[in-house]
């Protein structure tokens, strides 16, 4: 069955153009979008709800055994069944890369559900959740076991007994933020911690050590498992090197019809306010308006009863004028 890695990106549109170049994708597919418009989309998506800043979307990378007889097809099929269902509601983007010695999936997640306007959720629950239904989708289509290495993550018993109640742990909780982080070296790794409440507490030659703040308890990176260790961290920080610099080759294609686009998204977002400043200014209009009406409505009605009370007083008089005339 195929392993599963999760991160996120703050940059969509170079993670979608890394994983749509054609020599590497055989195959591509959309969920709830049009795979050849996806930027588009999930841009319009984000900037609807207000939240295009920040991580703007997620990145599923599924990887089969080599020894499977798995086709391009049969892969993006398993890559499109598995996002809608861990992330029904969101425009996904599934392209499946040929150009190593095993098949893989960039399945590639808006950060904004187009139905609710709520942000994926990414922790370690639900990575746990995408390996399980990864694993029954491969086990369905009589694919092999590819177990992953025992040592990749270590969890305490307390720390099984949690994940498996859907709760976390503090431990988990430095999992999460080194796994969200996209670090190259030591120095950003550690900026990006300390936004997590999170610091490195010391680096040796072999191993490091983190710092809970809020728990005040730390651990080494060996007890979290290998990943965060040093020697994982510093294999990881070369991979997001070279992914950086593939990125960086693919973007210089069309960078004028980008610059376009980036105008046209800049003048939708001017737009967009405009009109929600000029709605906002009519339903102010209307209102005073109504109040105007009402104002003059209220003065006519006291001018009104005004009118009606001097009448009233015209009458009596004459009634009274009358009765003094007879008895003269």
């Amino acid at each position: 069955m195929a392993t599963i890695k999760l991160g996120s990106t703050k940059a969509m549109n170079a993670l979608i153009t890394y994983a749509e170049n054609e020599e590497k994708a055989e195959k591509k597919s959309g969920l709830n979008c049009d795979v050849d418009y996806v930027k588009e989309q999930m841009k319009t998506t984000r900037l609807l709800f207000g939240k295009d800043n920040g991580r703007q979307g997620y990145h599923v990378i599924q990887s089969f055994n080599p020894g499977d007889d798995v086709t391009p097809k049969q892969a993006n099929d398993i890559g499109r069944s598995l996002a809608e269902q861990v992330a029904p509601g969101h425009e996904v983007a599934i392209y499946t890369h040929t150009d190593q010695n095993h098949i893989h999936n960039h399945i590639c997640i808006n950060s904004v559900n187009m139905d609710t306007g709520k942000k994926f959720v990414n922790d370690r629950q639900k990575l746990y959740e995408i390996r399980t239904k990864s694993d029954e989708l491969c086990q369905q289509h009589e694919l092999s076991i590819v177990k992953e290495k025992k040592t990749d993550l270590r969890y305490t018993q307390a720390e099984q007994s949690l994940l498996e109640k859907g709760q976390k742990s503090w431990k988990d909780e430095i999992r999460t933020a080194i796994e969200h982080s996209q670090a190259t070296n030591y120095e950003q790794l550690s900026t990006d911690l300390q936004q997590n409440g999170i610091e490195i507490e010391r680096i040796t030659n072999k191993t490091i050590t983190y710092r809970h703040l809020e728990e005040d308890k730390k651990v080494r990176g060996s007890k979290l498992g290998d990943d965060f260790d040093k020697g994982g961290l510093e294999i990881g920080f070369r991979r997001k090197v070279k992914e950086q610099k593939e990125r960086e080759q693919t973007k210089p294609v069309q960078p004028k019809q980008s610059d376009e686009r980036e105008q046209e998204w800049a003048e939708f977002a001017r737009a967009t306010s405009a009109i929600e400043q000029d709605r906002k200014r009519r339903e102010q209009e209307k209102l005073e308006r109504e109040r105007e009406a009402r104002r003059i409505e209220e003065t006519n009605r006291i001018a009104r009863e005004e009118r009606e009370r001097q009448e009233q007083k015209k009458q009596q008089t004459r009634q009274r004028s009358r009765g003094f005339d007879l008895e003269l």
